[in-house]
């Protein structure tokens, strides 16, 4: 039972962190949380103990616990990583389709509605709509290179930047090009072409982490 509730907590602060509700370096009340979910104050200190070690919170000593403040040398790092993961997550489903453990057409059948439906959230009022679906595009990839490793690795970094990148992310990237380069990707997945996927997918990612970079610069 105990657990239930720490895990209970858990998912909810953890939603709440992801989606903006909290906001960056916004303090955790353990016993408001407590009071809110209707459970003891034991299972939110370990939940915010867990989400200390998913580093989406700070524990200071003597002080509290807050959402954690993402800075862009940290996206950066992150982006680092998400890029090699990102080729080699391209490579293996490509690798699956010329072995045909992956339908080719059925992916890309599941994947072209996404970018569609991405191509008509282009304008800017519908940012959040569009990254959303950005994301479950390349979530799509990752669930299906069959390696947890990679993919549980996406997941761990993508969730301690995704408070942030979704107020930088799309408002910076060129979302029409983005657009063009999911579809070449599409293309090159789809046909078995293992290098070009690995290539289009790490230089799509590349663009966004050279963006940043580019934003560090002008701090």
């Amino acid at each position: 039972m105990a657990r239930n509730f720490s895990e209970k907590a858990y998912n909810t602060i953890r939603e709440r962190i992801i989606s903006g509700k909290l906001r960056p370096s916004a303090p955790l009340d353990i016993h408001c949380i407590a009071t809110e979910l209707e459970m003891s104050v034991s299972p939110v200190r370990d939940a915010i103990k867990k989400l200390e070690a998913d580093e989406l919170v700070v524990i200071i000593p003597r002080s509290g616990s807050y959402v954690r403040d993402f800075t862009i040398p940290d996206l950066i790092k992150g982006y680092e990583l998400v890029e090699s993961l990102d080729g080699m997550a391209g490579y293996l489903v490509a690798e699956r389709v010329s072995m045909n453990d992956v339908d080719g057409l059925e992916l890309e059948a599941k994947l072209t509605p996404l970018v569609d439906e991405m191509e008509q959230n282009l304008e800017r009022e519908n940012v959040r709509k569009w990254a959303e679906l950005d994301e479950l595009f390349h979530q799509t990839i990752f669930d299906l290179s069959d390696n947890t490793l990679i993919s549980n690795s996406y997941y761990s970094v993508r969730s301690r930047m995704k408070l942030v990148l979704s107020f930088i992310s799309p408002i910076h990237v060129d979302r029409e090009n983005s657009v063009r380069e999911h579809r070449l990707i599409i293309a090159a997945i789809t046909s078995g072409n293992r290098e070009e996927a690995r290539r289009l997918c790490q230089n799509h990612r590349n663009l966004v982490r050279q963006i940043l970079k580019s934003l560090l610069s002008h701090i």
